[in-house]
């Protein structure tokens, strides 16, 4: 049967279709992850006006679920709140792209995700502050892993319980599950942890950077060192790592902006 839904949405990404449609992927709040075929958007200026199908873009819109179709039927986007500031600063638009390729991988068709939504609103406000954009892209990758079941655990060793802490040397666990004791993998080389020819192949989690990835998970971390914020961008790529298939397209673009 088909329905007619009304609900705020986040553009994620478009593509062209035919000569004067776009095929659009939304983070919606009521209906989860949609793609929708707005008819004539192209040229249209009354039921897509201006900028509503540009990436990062909060809109209102009305669509069709058909029973027939995993497309949705676009009529019309009203702007809710405009993010076109993003694109003014490279880092910004560089994590507002990973932040949505994330989205779209991390979460599943027609299934409502507020939390996820809401989330995403945040994030994207707090990246028009240049100071806070990391961070806050690293307060929304933990969210989203916690939603995808795949929270890491970084207080204690996924192996055998023991605080994560300078004694236990933590790092990351390769099945993604958060820390373990740098001993585990001493140990299945036959070795000691203090033997000086035992080389950890993952590198050892400091304090510093522990409390960080601790403290983001629940608000973004202002005033942080830059060489732990960096630290931590790539601890959290690692983790994506364990968990998705195929590379992530925005990354190398938001390397380069980070090199900037």
């Amino acid at each position: 049967m088909t329905k007619e839904v009304r609900t705020d949405a986040i553009v994620l990404r478009r593509r062209p279709f035919g000569d004067s449609d776009w095929i659009v992927v939304m983070l919606t709040n009521a209906c989860g992850k949609v793609s929708g075929i707005a008819r004539g958007a192209r040229r249209s200026r009354r039921r897509f006006a201006g900028p509503v199908l540009d990436p990062f873009q909060q809109v209102a819109v009305r669509m069709t679920q058909r029973p027939t179709s995993e497309l949705v039927f676009l009529h019309e986007c009203n702007l809710i709140r405009d993010h076109q500031r993003i694109a003014s600063d490279p880092l910004a638009y560089a994590w507002a792209c990973y932040a949505s390729e994330l989205t779209e991988r991390m979460t599943a068709d027609h299934d409502p995700c507020p939390d996820v939504y809401r989330l995403l609103v945040v994030t994207l406000e707090r990246f028009s502050d240049s100071a806070v954009v990391e961070p806050s892209a690293h307060h929304f990758i933990l969210g989203l892993l916690e939603h995808a079941g795949w929270a890491p655990d970084f207080d204690r060793c996924g192996l055998c319980g023991a605080p994560a802490d300078a004694d236990s040397k933590p790092v990351l666990d390769e099945r993604g599950s958060g820390v373990i004791c740098v001993r585990h993998e001493a140990e299945k080389a036959g070795l000691s942890p203090d033997d000086p020819r035992f080389r950890p192949s993952r590198r050892i989690i400091d304090e510093p950077l522990l409390a960080y990835l601790r403290a983001a998970r629940g608000q973004p971390v202002a005033r942080a060192p830059a060489e732990v914020v960096a630290l931590a961008t790539r601890l959290l790529d690692r983790l994506l790592d364990l968990h998705l298939p195929g590379p992530l397209k925005s990354r190398s673009f938001l390397h380069h902006a980070r090199s900037l």
